[in-house]
């Protein structure tokens, strides 16, 4: 099986490579395509986002040109994406796909970061949810569900985000309620999670997102999945591929989505990924 990436992010972000690197070792690679999917511009928090004074205004045009190049360098395909905060301007039509995120809990004139450091959640925690923890999983889940709701993006980002710090017992009968309902009513707007190993990348998680009880679900619900990097350099592209395909199969999928520019497809997982190589919770 070669692999492909749609969740690539480039110095038009918060990546470490430009473009044309990461496309460069996609090909070293071996793969089959390259999606680069950097970040939409949220105006409440620019630390990682693409800027219109900068970056994006830039960003289509730089990604069609690589594009075109790859294309006819050696016929390897690349493609446009974004991936598309809650929050941010749906400016993205013409783009080949749109990976939809939740970053922050957004609360009128203030933002709260999900994944920027424990004490951002802790902070949110305190002043919005008065130091319940399980509403603050709520409030996270709930906007998860209306960004698919209301923007259909092609793919859900990093289903539960939240967890990347340690933050919440998973294995709480609370949380996985909670959890389990929005993916139910999530995957019913957007049927196409991505498997995202951004996490095990820095460190911070042994397992992909979604965590396993959610991808039981989610095969459960009728979703699909697609495989996801959520690579910040371009060494990173295609890490833990082998071990997440032996994750999902033990989770019931025999099947994952590859992009071919058009529409998204299934493809078998070969019988060499059907080995379990990551520990999995009950």
């Amino acid at each position: 099986m070669r692999f492909s990436n749609l969740h690539t992010h480039t110095t038009f972000s918060d990546g470490k490579n430009t473009p044309r690197e990461c496309i460069n070792a996609a090909r070293a690679l071996g793969m089959r395509s390259l999606g680069i999917s950097d970040h939409s511009y949220t105006p409440f928090d620019v630390r990682y986002c693409m800027r219109p004074a900068t970056h994006f205004e830039k960003y289509e045009e730089t990604i069609r040109e690589e594009i075109r190049v790859a294309r006819e360098t050696d016929g390897f395909p690349v493609y446009l994406g974004v991936e598309y905060d809650f929050g941010s301007e749906n400016l993205f039509e013409n783009y080949d796909y749109r990976i939809g995120s939740v970053h922050y809990i957004l609360r009128e004139d203030r933002m709260y970061p999900v994944d920027s450091g424990l004490k951002f959640q802790l902070d949110c925690i305190e002043k919005e949810f008065h130091g319940n923890k399980l509403d603050y999983v709520k409030a996270y889940f709930e906007e998860v569900y209306e960004h698919a709701r209301r923007n259909h993006p092609d793919i859900v980002g990093h289903f539960d985000l939240l967890t990347k710090h340690g933050l919440f017992n998973e294995d709480d009968p609370a949380y996985r309620a909670v959890a389990t309902e929005a993916l139910r009513a999530t995957v019913r707007e957007v049927p196409l999670f991505e498997i995202n190993a951004g996490a095990i990348i820095r460190g911070l998680k042994k397992l992909p997102y979604p965590a396993p009880f959610l991808l039981r679900e989610l095969r459960e619900a009728g979703g699909r999945v697609i495989l996801s990097s959520d690579a910040h350099a371009a060494d990173k592209l295609i890490f833990a591929f082998p071990q997440i395909l032996s994750l999902l199969y033990s989770c019931g999928f025999t099947a994952v989505s590859v992009f071919d520019g058009k529409a998204f497809a299934e493809e078998e997982i070969p019988p060499e990924y059907r080995q379990g190589n990551f520990e999995e919770r009950a």
